[in-house]
Formats: C-alpha cells, structure tokens, sequence
C-alpha cells in the first residue's frame, strides 16, 4: 500500500507522533508496569520510520542522526512538541486543581443531605452547580497564574 502525503501533512504526521511518542514514554517511565512501556516501543518504531523519509519531504531540519537512527533534532522536539505538551500539561494542571478545589467549596457550602437531594434531581449531573465554583479558579489561574496560590496552617 501507498499513501501520497504533501510536505505539510508530513510536517503534522511527525509533529503528531512525536507527541504520542512522548506522552507514552513519559507514562512508560513512572508506570512501568502497564502496558506503556510496550506502546512507547511501538511508537518509537514508528516515529523511527516516519523521520526516515524526513529528507524525500524537505524536512530534514527536523532530524538528527543517532546511534545509526534518525531522531528528532533537539531544538525542532523543544520547539514542535515540548511546548505542545507543556501548554497541554499547564492546562490539564489548572483544569484539575479547579475542579478539585471547586469540588472541596462546594462540599463545604453545602451539606451532605443537599447534594444528595441536587444528585437525585440531577441525575448526579453537577454541571450548572460547579462550574461557578470553578471559574472562580479558573479566573485565578488565567489572571495569577500561581503567584497567590498558598498553602494555610
């Protein structure tokens, strides 16, 4: 089988795979055993493959030789990939603690009978109910980032 790709689908089927690669590896190293690790190999393989076409698409900026094996240059991975997943893992951040601490507001305003009462008409949807709490979070982290975060004795 073959598949015509242009320069630029290239580019993001690269880009693409660097960033799976990349995310598996990160799983594959702090859960070693789970499946991660086998998946990161495969996506290795695979990202070796697809860099090695890297020059018939003009793109040869994007490799490097080593150990006999094309790999992602270093300044195009910082570039193309670790701010993808560095703007990634600062939102997946932010999203998180504002739920978590959306979630420990509200269960502090409200108590145990109320939101039993809320799940049951609810379906155990909190959507409308918790997203105030959250945005309040959100609001803070858009604007603050973590400068007033602090932990209280």
């Amino acid at each position: 089988m073959k598949i015509d790709i242009t320069k630029e689908q290239y580019e993001s089927l690269i880009i693409m795979n660097g960033i799976a690669s990349s995310v598996l590896g990160t799983l594959g190293d702090s859960m070693p055993d789970t499946n991660y690790e086998k998946r990161t190999n495969e996506m290795e393989e695979i990202e070796e493959y697809f860099l090695q076409y890297a020059e018939d698409f003009g793109c040869e900026k994007f490799t490097e030789d080593y150990k006999g094996k094309k790999v992602f240059e270093e300044e195009m991975h910082e570039k193309h990939i670790m701010t993808v997943i560095d703007d990634y893992d600062q939102l997946e951040l932010f999203n998180g603690l504002a739920n978590k601490l959306a979630w420990r507001d509200f269960r502090r305003d409200h108590s145990k009978k109320e939101i039993e009462k809320m799940s049951r008409k609810n379906g155990d949807y909190f959507g409308p109910e918790i997203h105030s709490y959250e945005k309040k979070y959100w609001d803070e982290f858009k604007k603050y980032e973590y400068e007033r975060l602090e932990i209280e004795k």
